[in-house]
């Protein structure tokens, strides 16, 4: 088995840096991400728009639900 990731009991976890997903994003979600007041994980963003999940079909829906979680943690 080969790949970017190492398995951890049930779990995986990503051997790439934060910024190679922080660059594979659209423009409006690097944006957002960039001037959040969190330092949020690109990762978790960017797995959620590469499956295509609600609220993470487009750029500006990533920027949006990042916006929303910037203001729920504070």
């Amino acid at each position: 088995m080969s790949g970017n990731t190492h398995r951890v009991g049930r779990t995986s976890h990503a051997t790439k840096p934060d910024i190679w997903y922080f660059d594979q994003l659209p423009p409006t979600a690097r944006k957002a991400l960039a001037n959040a007041e969190r330092n949020w994980s690109s990762a978790w963003v960017y797995n959620s728009w590469r499956k295509g999940k609600i609220g993470f079909k487009t750029g500006e829906q990533c920027a949006k639900k990042v916006q929303q979680a910037d203001r729920k943690a504070r």
